[in-house]
């Protein structure tokens, strides 16, 4: 009966509490963003280079392999692609 009693003189303090959560929680649901991923952005590097005319197995020989060795020894730097063609890579 004690806690019975405590509420019962405390009603208005106990009522503006309960109005408060509810408005704190009203506001927080209508202006925090809602999202299921975070909206993240990684960091891309391309790099082209043209060569002319050289055959595509000259190119991968003497420009492609030298550039993605550098590349890979950029610290962070997890994956290299490269695509080479004739005169381009």
């Amino acid at each position: 009966m004690k806690i019975a009693a405590w509420a019962d003189r405390h009603a208005r303090a106990i009522l503006f509490l309960l109005l408060a959560l509810v408005a704190g929680g009203i506001f927080g649901t209508l202006s925090l963003p809602v999202s299921l991923f975070p909206h993240v952005e990684f960091a891309r590097i391309r790099v082209n280079i043209e060569a002319g005319e050289r055959p595509a197995e000259q190119m991968s020989i003497q420009i492609t392999r030298p550039v993605e060795e550098a590349l890979r020894a950029v610290p962070g730097v997890r994956t290299v692609h490269s695509t080479t063609s004739r005169g381009s890579a």
